[in-house]
């Protein structure tokens, strides 16, 4: 401690929706901690889900750089930082063996990480705190949160922040009074997913866009993230409507507030799908060869459409989960996406009370 104000460390290096998954535990060390020190141990992929983050001091940024020996030294010198910081906790999220020498290295006296097989690669040896899962279904929220509770740190809410300056925000407000000016309501729509067993079929989602705008309530708003425009706009030449295809984003701060003006969120497996539920909007997720009881958007309002084998624990292959996502209909999607319209959104339930007083 330093002046008697502990000093602790979160280790979750990537990916984005995992650095997302994070943020109820962080909120929950910073209840119970007021006054400490806290910090994160990110990477640059996911360096903007934290960073300016008010809950943190400060972040601590791993860069990785190209080739095995540069990456050895790298990664040497940022052990060393982590050991001259002189932490008294530290918590590791990942559970990999990076993360799990980086706990090591920090040499703090209380080093908390999840046991096997939760904790992957013998990570778990470097802890001496380790907590076991009473599921292997739990959802990733759920988990962290166990291990900050480990730590001390319990909480029930779930609210989460996602800092992001005012200058984005008007950049982006600006955009969306821009684009959109029939006041209907906007269906964010992600299709792009990093792994094919997480696809929904392209034709669907522009099934599910023409259901969405010939419905007259809705705009749509086809959302891409670096090197995915291409699917963006392979979907909007399926169309036989007009869907919007949003501007490039320069970075994940940009993007979430970008979400954050819409009213709906729809796509897969993602870490677009988590900064949607951490911004408080309502989301669809449509699953496939991945959990949806592990991977699902814990915060609420959310609904997962989901047709594959009960009680997954392991990944299925692309060739697998198609049929599973292909079964998952744009008229179900649809549906789901009315359904969710009618609790979450006041403004769709003014439209549909006003239909009904036509």
């Amino acid at each position: 401690m330093l002046n008697g104000v502990p000093r602790i460390l979160i280790i979750r290096f990537s990916a984005i929706g995992d650095v997302v998954r994070v943020l109820p535990a962080l909120h929950a060390l910073r209840d119970a901690f007021p006054h400490a020190q806290i910090d994160w141990a990110v990477e640059p992929k996911s360096l903007d889900v934290v960073a300016h983050h008010p809950a943190l001091d400060q972040v601590h940024v791993f860069e990785r750089p190209e080739g095995f020996w540069e990456g050895a030294r790298e990664f040497r010198a940022f052990c060393k930082m982590i050991r001259d910081s002189n932490y008294d906790m530290v918590l590791d999220f990942h559970g990999i063996l990076k993360s799990g020498l980086v706990l090591r290295a920090s040499r703090a006296k209380d080093r908390y990480a999840f046991a096997s097989p939760r904790a992957q690669e013998m990570s778990h040896l470097f802890a001496n705190h380790r907590v076991a899962l009473p599921s292997n279904r739990m959802n990733r929220i759920e988990e962290n949160m166990l291990l900050a509770k480990a730590a001390g740190a319990a909480r029930e809410n779930l609210d989460v922040v996602i800092a992001v300056s005012e200058d984005i925000q008007d950049a982006v407000e600006e955009y969306i009074h821009e684009e959109f000016q029939s006041g209907k309501l906007i269906v964010a729509i992600h299709a792009a997913v990093d792994r094919p067993e997480k696809q929904w079929p392209l034709a669907h989602y522009a099934a599910l866009v023409d259901l969405l705008l010939a419905d007259g309530r809705f705009e749509v708003l086809l959302t891409w993230g670096p090197g995915q425009r291409p699917v963006a706009e392979a979907i909007h030449e399926k169309t036989k409507r007009n869907p919007h295809i949003a501007p490039e984003t320069p970075d994940l701060k940009h993007y979430a507030w970008l979400i954050r003006q819409c009213h709906l969120y729809f796509g897969g497996d993602t870490g677009p799908m988590h900064i949607a539920s951490a911004m408080d909007v309502p989301v669809v997720a449509v699953f496939g060869g991945t959990s949806p009881a592990k991977h699902h958007p814990f915060r609420m309002p959310s609904h997962v459409l989901y047709a594959g084998p009960e009680n997954l624990e392991n990944n299925l292959s692309a060739a697998e989960a198609m049929p599973h996502l292909d079964a998952i209909t744009p008229e179900m999607a649809y549906d789901a996406c009315i359904d969710i319209l009618k609790t979450a959104s006041p403004l769709f339930l003014q439209e549909v009370q006003d239909m009904a007083d036509a």
